[in-house]
């Protein structure tokens, strides 16, 4: 969206892409949007989703009700809507795939080229770092953060260390019931856990969200990976037990949600409890080094494999669940270079840059005046998936997620895509921007990724216009430019 908004304003843009795909998770595998209020969204954002929508009507695929708004939508899809959006402005974008960040050139606050993986340097007049890691803001040497603030340092109520709960049932976290000796089970820690509101590391679970098929024709089976062990899904078997102890069926629903997309196709994603997260495995990965962080992203989709497996297979498991997952199956048209499989972790939170403005709570909850919107956010500020599962008291506790709770459209202020001045001064982030984790958990959805991407792009235009930093852009400028271009600034309506 940066890179459209810029050439539509007639500036010549190089979109580097690290992958083969352009779209990141929305072309991933997270093809049910996160929405909030339609009347919130405006700009390329609207313009994506009826795109999507001409896509399905161009292949008359029917939309049922529910579908018709292009807000749901198959991986390949939402690429073939990016691929167009580009398209549109291809005399001024050079999209460069299989270019990853090597290093960076930098003179004082201002950075003049990039070296990609491929051997090839671009200089340019202004930068902007869309990825989910941040990592050209950290060669920049912009300050940034991982894990979460103390309720102390923006006096946040949810911020920090929460108060563990059950998962869902008590469940015994030891291999061998009752004896701490025999060590714990597999994806249960130690109790490490700070005070509540205490500040750690700790960033939410990653997972991959699988794009899936109820048609017999279209499916890829599910497999066992290589070197899977029934044993490492001890803790499904529990928490299934301990329900049904108490009379209480569970079923698939639990262990993953699922949303219905055209086609026959299903968006796979985490629940509370158990579920396709692999909660604690994410921690290390905002600061790894990119072969720890394959590593990393390996581990999560063996885990996910093993899981659909043990399911499937495991006698523990009821039968109304394994025929559940029996009647699913990778989808054979996704995704087809993988092997049905996403190309991209879904990294929920990484690195988040301490900016000139860290937007909180408090703003998300309209409690200050914000005088530089470049768009309105609005999804559940308090969607944090856990952190965090551990043994504590002989039972297995969660950490690290609230209740999501409704939220009033709030403005997005455009100071928190900008650094700080005495640091970067063409550089703008759309992605990893400066917010504290629970703030973050409202904006950590695409179509407000899509917002801020807009807004940069649009800004880094004027910043070449007025030949300042981009923390200088006057902002009635930006202002204007943004709503010509159909963004929506101020929430007039209902939630």
């Amino acid at each position: 969206m940066a890179s459209i908004e810029a050439a539509h304003l007639g500036r010549t843009v190089v979109l580097l892409e690290p992958g083969q795909h352009v779209g990141g998770m929305s072309s991933s595998g997270l093809g049910a949007t996160d929405l909030y209020s339609m009347n919130a969204l405006g700009g390329l954002v609207q313009t994506f989703f009826q795109t999507v929508k001409s896509i399905y009507t161009a292949d008359e695929v029917p939309l049922p009700d529910g579908f018709a708004a292009g807000t749901d939508y198959a991986p390949h899809i939402a690429e073939q809507a990016f691929d167009q959006m580009l398209g549109a402005q291809s005399s001024n974008i050079t999209v460069v795939f299989g270019a990853g960040l090597s290093s960076i050139s930098q003179t004082g606050t201002v950075i003049n080229n990039v070296t990609t993986t491929n051997g090839v340097t671009y200089a340019a007049k202004e930068f902007i770092d869309a990825s989910y890691e941040g990592d050209l803001m950290a060669a920049a040497h912009v300050s940034y953060t991982v894990g979460r603030e103390a309720l102390t340092q923006y006096w946040e109520p949810y911020a920090g260390v929460e108060v563990p709960k059950l998962m869902g049932e008590a469940i015994d976290p030891y291999v061998t019931p009752g004896d701490p000796s025999s060590g714990l089970i597999p994806h249960v820690m130690p109790d490490t856990l700070g005070a509540p509101g205490s500040a750690d590391q700790s960033v939410m679970a990653y997972n991959y969200r699988l794009c899936l098929s109820t048609d017999p024709a279209n499916q890829i089976p599910f497999t066992a990976p290589a070197g899977y062990s029934p044993a490492e899904f001890e803790v499904v078997a529990r928490l299934i037990e301990a329900y049904e102890n108490k009379g209480e069926n569970i079923s698939l629903g639990t262990i993953v949600t699922q949303y219905q997309l055209p086609q026959d196709k299903i968006d796979a994603n985490a629940t509370f409890y158990v579920s396709t997260d692999d909660v604690g495995a994410s921690t290390g990965y905002p600061n790894a080094s990119p072969s720890d962080r394959q590593q990393i992203a390996a581990a999560h989709k063996e885990y996910m494999q093993g899981l659909l497996y043990f399911l499937m297979t495991d006698p523990r498991i009821p039968s109304s669940i394994q025929a559940d997952v029996r009647a699913l199956g990778l989808c054979k048209d996704e995704f087809t270079d993988n092997g049905g499989w996403p190309r991209q972790l879904y990294i929920r939170e990484g690195r988040r840059m301490i900016g000139a403005y860290v937007m909180t709570q408090n703003d998300a909850q309209l409690k200050t005046s914000i005088l530089d919107p470049i768009g309105l956010g609005g999804y559940f500020l308090f969607d944090s998936h856990y952190c965090n599962r551990s043994a504590r008291n002989g039972t297995v506790y969660m950490e690290g997620t609230a209740h999501p709770l409704g939220n009033h459209p709030y403005p997005i202020p455009y100071r928190i895509l900008t650094p700080q001045e005495s640091q970067a001064t063409n550089l703008l982030v759309t992605v990893a921007v400066s917010a504290s984790h629970v703030a973050y958990d409202g904006l950590r959805v695409e179509v407000t990724y899509m917002i801020m991407g807009q807004a940069a792009g649009a800004a880094a235009s004027l910043a070449m216009d007025e030949n300042t930093g981009v923390e200088s852009v006057n902002y009635s400028q930006l202002k204007a430019q943004l709503l010509t271009d159909g963004q929506i600034l101020t929430w007039t309506g209902a939630p």
